[in-house]
């Protein structure tokens, strides 16, 4: 799991709960009940494929808990006292990570879960205090929604098994997935992993790119833009819709849809795709419901970005964003782009596609359709500025907006989905003299970007 510095800022700077992240109060890693709450949540966490435990926040108010931290922080959670007690009463050996971030002067441990599960983990032996049973022999725990969307810890529950199963099968399978991509190559590697393109669900989804572009377009002249704000609508830019088929068979988008997109998006990056703005501070960056849809317009307010999003509970998703190449000063805005993170953030947007099958509950045998749309590229030429630094001056595109179209069906596992993305970047690429990224490199951006969960 990603410990870096910048993903535990993004992680505590945004704090929320999800399938991934679970916030506790101080606890005390020698009390029992210390005990068998951390013990409880690894084994959650590495039975949802990993995550993140945070320690030291009120629950319901996500601020900083100043009441019972102990005197030592480093001390009292040091990496060998949480292993050992993961050791203890884990079935499986979960080697986990310890890390520490600062909030308001507060120094607050993060316990890393790692990915991988291929079999569940379940408690080794009980933990009885007092004659309360803390923790019970051959418990299998597991992070869940709730009726009401809420992401908690507890004993699986039978309408749960098929998630962790399909998360121990995908990982099994990933294995699977790039020895074949390895031995016969992309072309007939997808011959295994994806299915026929259907033209009516292309079609679904090229109208749902319309309508949200539609629908930002909208927002944009009713809300008041500062001067700031208007000059980002000049910057490059790019689109996505995501439909899902077949698609739900209901009129409106509850709150409780909103709060389980939320709460089931692992996020992959700091600015997670189909970001859900519930708790941002500024109140015209949260969510609002438009014609039986929910839209947010976000405006960043520390770094440029402006953002649109716009999802329906009948499995109709669109989002808006600025290109990077036009937000940093390693390269002239207007002019370059970098293809290893168009790969990347295309790549983010599958991934968390394929989690909203099970949160959402689609079926497995869904198809999910993705339409991209790239603009103001025109003139623009090749530059690897995140990474490497080398740029290709003659690799220059005359096309100003490409459009590209991918299906995926809803059981592939989130590690085979590069020859996806390299299906949805290709026409991209190409239109700049003819520049293509090679399926390695692909791959390598994918297994960056899975390692960050």
């Amino acid at each position: 799991m990603d410990i870096s510095e910048a993903r535990l800022d993004s992680l505590v700077s945004r704090l929320s709960e999800g399938l991934s992240v679970e916030i506790k109060t101080w606890i005390d890693p020698k009390a029992a009940e210390g005990i068998a709450k951390i013990t409880k949540a690894v084994i959650a966490l590495y039975n949802r494929d990993g995550g993140y435990l945070i320690i030291g926040f009120n629950n319901d108010t996500l601020q900083p808990d100043r009441e019972d931290a102990p005197d030592d922080v480093k001390a009292a959670f040091h990496v060998d006292v949480i292993q050992g007690i993961v050791s203890r009463y884990s079935s499986i050996s979960i080697e986990i990570q310890v890390a520490f971030v600062e909030r308001k002067g507060s120094l607050h441990p993060v316990i890393a879960v790692p990915q991988g599960v291929t079999v569940p983990a379940a408690a080794k032996r009980d933990l009885n205090d007092n004659g309360r049973m803390l923790i019970r022999e051959d418990t299998v725990y597991f992070r869940t929604l709730g009726s009401n969307g809420t992401p908690s810890t507890s004993a699986i529950k039978a309408s749960d098994w098929p998630d962790l199963l399909k998360i121990c099968f995908d990982n099994r399978e990933a294995d699977i997935g790039r020895f074949l991509r390895r031995q016969l190559g992309v072309e007939w590697a997808n011959l295994f992993t994806s299915a026929l393109k259907s033209p009516t669900l292309e079609e679904r989804t090229r109208s749902i790119l319309q309508q949200g572009a539609d629908a930002r377009q909208m927002e944009i002249e009713a809300r008041k833009l500062s001067p700031s704000a208007q000059m980002l609508l000049q910057k490059g830019s790019w689109e996505v819709a995501l439909v899902f088929d077949p698609p739900k068979d209901v009129e409106d988008s509850s709150s409780d849809f909103l709060a389980k997109v939320d709460s089931s998006n692992p996020e992959y990056t700091g600015w997670p795709a189909w970001l859900v703005s519930t708790n941002f501070h500024n109140t015209a960056d949260r969510p609002y419901k438009r014609e039986t849809a929910w839209e947010s317009l976000i405006l960043g307010s520390v770094s440029e970005s402006l953002d649109f999003y716009r999802m329906h509970a009948r499995g109709e998703f669109y989002q808006s964003r600025l290109l990077r190449d036009d937000m940093t000063d390693r390269v002239e805005p207007g002019t370059a782009l970098d293809p290893r993170l168009a790969a990347y953030f295309v790549a983010e947007v599958i991934a968390v596609g394929l989690r909203f099958v099970s949160a959402l509950s689609f079926d497995v045998d869904a198809k999910l359709g993705f339409m991209f749309r790239w603009n103001r590229l025109r003139g623009r030429h090749i530059d690897h500025w995140v990474d490497q630094g080398s740029y290709s001056r003659n690799k220059v595109t005359r096309e100003d907006s490409i459009e590209s179209y991918v299906e995926v069906p809803a059981d592939t596992p989130a590690s085979s989905i590069a020859p996806y993305v390299q299906r949805a970047t290709s026409k991209l690429f190409g239109s700049f003299a003819g520049y293509e990224l090679k399926p390695d490199a692909i791959e390598t951006e994918v297994n960056r970007l899975l390692k960050r969960s």
